[in-house]
């Protein structure tokens, strides 16, 4: 379903000076990552792959603009922070994000549709054969085994859940000390009426441009061949998106339960092209940021 949202900065942010520019700091999280492997295909496990486009997405932004900062919550195959557990690596994501004062967040992972990956046995009931005779004759069903070719490809960008917008704003009053606006970049109570307006005026800014990059993302897989589940919220909010206080996308770069798919994203052309198309997002979403307007189709 398409519908139109307003796209730029919200009339209470005040354009920063040219020597602060709008996007100062991305954080790049690849998913997954240590004892937590992801979803898997025939040979290869999400980890690695989400590991692989991430470092070259960094390599890309940091060559095209050399003045952002990239800051990644991983660089080789452990959970974040070698925590042990998921839900303290998501944690530890977010805080780091949080701590590096991002102005955008970019999870990449890749996807499952649940089903074995390449292709999978289905029993159905052929019909019914009769044994016995007389009193013992009876009906049996006949089942036959097909095998059924996982078909199921394409991308889709996740932002955060806006029904759950209250860990949003925790995250976002947590950058403390962060300059938000403020001529003299001081510090405020968090626990005031107006700090707490204040992170309820950034969410919705946050929660729109997170709309456009992704809708950005979406467009430029679309344009390349790719099949395009657009943005989408899930209705349970995803974790690391919920606690990041400053726009926020999770990528899925395609399924590897697909075996032409999982090809694709474990070659070096499918994750060179992956790499371009968020880059070309990325170039749009700057000038539109930028320009301070402009609107897009969100589906």
């Amino acid at each position: 379903m398409l519908y139109a949202i307003a796209v730029g900065l919200l009339s209470f942010d005040k354009m920063p000076s040219p020597q602060q520019p709008l996007l100062r700091t991305i954080i790049i999280d690849p998913g997954h990552g240590g004892f937590d492997p992801g979803c898997h295909g025939l040979f290869s496990k999400e980890k690695n792959i989400a590991l692989d486009i991430s470092l070259k997405l960094g390599r890309a932004l940091h060559k095209a603009f050399p003045m952002i900062k990239i800051v990644y919550t991983r660089t080789t195959d452990i959970m974040p922070g070698n925590k042990t557990t998921i839900q303290d690596g998501i944690r530890y994501r977010a805080a780091l994000a949080n701590q590096s004062h991002g102005d955008l967040f970019i999870c990449i992972h890749c996807n499952s549709d649940g089903l074995p990956p390449g292709q999978y046995p289905v029993r159905r009931l052929a019909g019914y054969k009769t044994t016995g005779r007389g009193k013992k004759k009876k009906k049996l069903p006949v089942y036959v085994t097909f095998w059924v070719k996982n078909t199921k490809t394409g991308t889709a960008t996740y932002i955060w859940k806006a029904d759950r917008s209250a860990p949003k704003g925790d995250a976002i009053n947590a950058r403390n000390g962060e300059n938000m606006g403020d001529s003299t970049n001081s510090a405020f109570d968090l626990e005031t009426p107006e700090a707490k307006m204040r992170a309820q005026l950034y969410e919705k800014k946050y929660f729109v441009n997170s709309a456009l990059f992704g809708t950005l993302v979406e467009r430029e897989f679309a344009k390349a061949g790719r099949h395009s589940d657009g943005v989408n919220q899930r209705q349970v909010g995803i974790g690391v998106l919920q606690a990041t206080g400053m726009p926020s996308v999770l990528i899925e770069t395609g399924f590897l339960t697909n075996k032409e798919e999982e090809q694709y994203l474990n070659s070096k052309r499918g994750q060179n092209e992956v790499v371009s198309n968020i880059m070309g997002a990325f170039r749009r979403y700057r000038d539109a940021l930028n320009s301070g307007k402009g609107s897009v189709a969100w589906r």
